[in-house]
């Protein structure tokens, strides 16, 4: 009996114990957050507002937000090009809403600091009765990790990462970030 005792104590320590990856990009989260707060004061994130019709429900209005920092850096100087300077933006948080109808959704993205690559999307939609729900996404090396809320379809996991990408891949266009 003590021994049963002594193994739930156990497993209840180790349920207790946050995932390392999670509790990390966790983590990362809240400082975006509150740089996000900070960047509300000055300049360091860029808003893009479309409105477009959609077929069988009417006017959209998409806005997103995008955050980032500066860094400055020099290009390798060549004939055609004499400024060896150049700014770069690094995407570290994105922002999305929209409606179709009157239901309206809301979307963060989180990137990695140094890699740029997604790692964490939170998802505020309505399941197929209606019903508001929201899902966060944990990903790791290009693949969920780790997906909290409301069982989605088959292929939603791996579409909120490709919408990531393809956000950041927009912002590099718009902001024309360099490659070196």
């Amino acid at each position: 009996m003590l021994l049963a005792l002594g193994m739930l104590a156990m497993a209840t320590a180790a349920a207790q114990d946050p995932d390392p990856v999670m509790a990390r990009i966790d983590e990362a989260y809240a400082t975006a957050q509150a740089a996000v707060k900070q960047n509300a004061q000055s300049e360091g994130d860029m808003t893009t507002t479309i409105h477009y019709y959609v077929p069988g429900h009417g006017r959209t209005t998409e806005t997103m937000k995008f955050y980032c920092r500066t860094v400055r850096g020099n290009y390798l100087v060549t004939d055609e090009d004499m400024d060896p300077h150049f700014h770069y933006y690094p995407l570290y948080f994105v922002t999305r809403d929209y409606n179709i109808g009157k239901q309206k959704y809301h979307e963060e993205f989180l990137y990695d600091t140094t890699t740029e690559r997604p790692i964490f999307a939170l998802t505020q939609e309505y399941d197929d009765q209606g019903k508001r729900v929201e899902r966060r996404f944990y990903f790791q090396d290009s693949n969920v990790y780790a997906m909290l809320g409301p069982a989605p379809t088959s292929r939603t996991d791996m579409q909120v990462y490709y919408w990531a990408e393809e956000l950041k891949h927009g912002f590099d266009d718009l902001m024309r970030n360099p490659k070196e």
